[in-house]
């Protein structure tokens, strides 16, 4: 399974985290250069 996330503030980071946990490829987009922001 493929998850797209958009926003790595903290709420993105850890949706991400737990997707990927389970087993699905994730991609994060931001449109700031830095995460957790």
């Amino acid at each position: 399974m493929k998850i797209g996330v958009i926003g790595a503030g903290a709420a993105g980071l850890i949706a991400g985290a737990f997707a990927a946990k389970g087993g699905a490829r994730v991609d994060i987009i931001d449109r700031n250069e830095k995460t957790g922001k």
